[in-house]
Formats: structure tokens, C-alpha cells, sequence
């Protein structure tokens, strides 16, 4: 499963904030040729959810959760980034 720091479930939610985003639409993981992408949607049936102080701010696929799967999301120089198992990025 993917890990999802309290830094970056927060900086999430301020995105979000930011973009005036209706409380039911989180961001979500999309899987692409060239790898992922994050683009708001609506919560589906299955998806793996991850909150910050009572929101939904990340959504995941069964696709993304297994592609995902092992990596932990994380802020760095106010960016997210998602790192490897081992440190890679």
C-alpha cells in the first residue's frame, strides 16, 4: 500500500483549499503511459481513500494502489514527491 505522509495529506488538503474544490472531489492518482498524474474526481466504489482532518484528499484505483503499492508520498521543498522503496525517487 501506499504511504502517505501527514505532510503530504496536508499539503493535499491546501491544494485543494486553494482551488475552491467541492468537499466530495479529492485528487486522485491516474495511471498514464509515462506514469502517474493527479487530477481531481469523485470518490468510486473500491478506491483506496486517505484523509486529512476528516476530508478525503487522495484517491486511488486498484490499478494505482498495485502500481503504487510499497511508495510513500511526501512533501519536499513544498512539492510532492513519491519515493521508491530504498530511497530511489
Amino acid at each position: 500500500m501506499l504511504t502517505v505522509t501527514e505532510a503530504a495529506s496536508a499539503h493535499l488538503a491546501e491544494l485543494l483549499e486553494q482551488q475552491d474544490v467541492p468537499e466530495d472531489i479529492a485528487i486522485r492518482f491516474i495511471c498514464e503511459q509515462e506514469g502517474v498524474a493527479l487530477r481531481p474526481d469523485n470518490q468510486r466504489e473500491g478506491d483506496t481513500t486517505f484523509q486529512h482532518e476528516g476530508r478525503t484528499v487522495l484517491l486511488l484505483d486498484a490499478q494505482a494502489s498495485e502500481l503504487l503499492a510499497g511508495n510513500t508520498l511526501d512533501v519536499e521543498d513544498a512539492k510532492l514527491t513519491l519515493q521508491q522503496p530504498g530511497g530511489g525517487e
